[in-house]
């Protein structure tokens, strides 16, 4: 392997410091060894090129993710043996063992320098980030140890406690950052992926049998599906306790648990313990899609039993938290774990979280993260719905909609990215249905399998604070791997289509 060329690759320059955030286009020739190994010797090649030459050697793996086309190599910037806050430096290598993408968002030694040491405790961080979120009302209790780390702010690198913050009615998770100088709360983060949902779970919802939803809602009123709703599953993967405890997902969470030592779970939506059922149902079949999309073995993405509670609260919401790595399902208007594309757009949050951790936390990011679950709901039960219904996600949920079909979002909207909503109060599911009806003409132009493959592996070389340019340019990217760039005209024309770039 070589030192990239000046006019070999491309540049998207940080706006914090100096230094590049990403350095794209190019491919090396093949390294040697493992992917982190490979990535070592490509840093110490090219760390000028990304401005982090004197921090080398406090770049400590973090971990090697394996996709289906190439390896992701995360590595954890440190400072005075305490890690830095979003201070993270990827390489991306394809199975040829050649690099073609690296991002940074490593600090500068020189800023890191300045940084203070800390004046206050754990307890004191605590008391702050307690009385910041307890305002909102509702009971608040801390979750976990506090962690002392860099929080770097612009020009400037404060130390800071992060304190993980769990609160009741209504329901919240923070994460609150405490400048370890002086008390004072830096930064609040909302921790919950949420989505408004009003659902029930049948495959996916009872429209799809009956082919109509006039029987089903009267005068803003909900009425019980028929019997022909219904449609028999096998539960996969089950322990055998007699409780929904399997291989991949778990039900644990859930209060008053369904029980049946046959493991003939058989009822209607009436019956407590329905929605947990579908919430168990749902959950295991999407990781067994995974598993034959090839993420399966060393390329698994759920290490253990993805935790459900079907009946998490009574309100109308439902989400999925990345500190407890678990789904929750609210009560309110219809049961939302009935509805199985519901439980579709949480678990696609679990399955980012699950690839790219701390996904989410800019504006376009969080946009992608909802687009995405609409889109992976919508993907998944396209088959299993009449034709009217597969632009429309969440119907039962949204049943009262007022809607035709009714349903809680589109996928077949013509937005652009001229229409984001970069302002303060903007909704990101909103901006979402801009990346949902992108992913959604891409679905239509190469086939599902061909889709859900590359827009799924491409999260493997996203961060946090992505942009709709950069996911593009990863789904680019995973074609490029995982379909020899069959596909690279037709994902171009729907990019510039959608005012999503630059690509290339």
């Amino acid at each position: 392997m070589k030192a990239l060329s000046s006019r070999a690759f491309r540049v998207i320059p940080g706006t914090s410091y100096k230094t590049p955030k990403e350095l794209w286009g190019f491919r090396t020739e093949p390294g040697e060894g493992s992917p982190s190994r490979v990535a070592r010797r490509f840093l110490e090649l090219n760390g000028d090129r990304l401005g982090i030459r004197q921090a080398l050697d406090r770049l400590l793996l973090r971990r090697v993710v394996h996709g289906l086309g190439a390896d992701h190599v995360i590595l954890q910037q440190r400072w005075r043996r305490r890690r830095v806050h979003r201070g993270y430096v990827t390489v991306h290598i394809d199975l040829q063992g050649r690099v073609y993408l690296a991002k940074s968002r490593a600090v500068p030694d020189d800023i890191l320098k300045e940084a203070r040491e800390a004046r206050i405790g754990d307890a004191r961080a605590v008391r702050a980030a307690l009385a910041r979120v307890r305002h909102a009302g509702g009971r608040a209790s801390l979750v976990g140890r506090p962690e002392l780390l860099w929080f770097p702010a612009k020009r400037l690198v404060h130390p800071a406690w992060r304190v993980r913050i769990h609160r009741t009615r209504p329901r919240a998770e923070y994460i609150v950052y405490v400048n370890a100088e002086t008390g004072a709360v830096i930064q609040v983060y909302d921790n919950l992926a949420a989505a408004v949902g009003r659902a029930t779970v049948f495959v996916p919802n009872p429209m799809a049998r009956d082919r109509t939803w006039d029987p089903l809602e009267a005068d803003g009123r909900v009425r019980h599906p028929p019997p022909a709703a219904y449609v028999p599953v096998r539960l996969t993967g089950l322990s055998g306790n007699g409780r929904l405890d399997g291989v991949r997902a778990t039900t644990r969470l859930t209060g008053h648990r369904v029980r049946c030592g046959a493991l003939d779970f058989s009822m209607t939506h009436q019956r407590a313990g329905f929605e947990e059922v579908s919430a168990y149902y749902h959950v295991n079949q999407a990781i067994v899609y995974l598993e034959t999309l090839g993420y399966t073995g060393p390329r698994r993405l759920f290490r253990s039993p993805l935790p459900v509670n079907a009946r998490g609260t009574p309100e109308d919401d439902s989400w999925y938290s990345p500190g407890t790595r678990a789904l929750t399902f609210g009560l309110g208007d219809v049961d939302d774990a009935e509805d199985g594309e519901t439980v579709l757009h949480e678990f696609g949050h679990a399955l980012q979280d699950a690839i790219c951790p701390d996904f989410g936390q800019s504006p376009e990011a969080a946009a992608i993260g909802e687009g995405f679950g609409d889109y992976f709901a919508a993907s998944f039960f396209a088959r299993d719905k009449p034709a009217a219904y597969r632009d429309v996600v969440m119907s039962w949920d949204g049943v009262n909609s007022g809607g035709h079909p009714p349903g809680v979002r589109r996928l077949d909207s013509a937005l652009t990215y001229e229409s984001f909503d970069h302002g303060p109060h903007a909704d990101e599911h909103d901006n979402g249905e801009i990346w949902s009806a992108t992913l959604w003409e891409i679905w239509k132009a190469v086939t599902r399998r061909v889709a859900d493959r590359i827009i799924i592996d491409s999260h493997f070389q996203l961060d946090g604070f992505t942009t709709f340019a950069r996911a593009a340019r990863a789904i680019l990217d995973a074609d490029r791997h995982l379909q020899r760039g069959a596909h690279q005209a037709a994902l171009r024309r729907i990019f510039r289509r959608r005012g999503i770039g630059p690509v290339e």
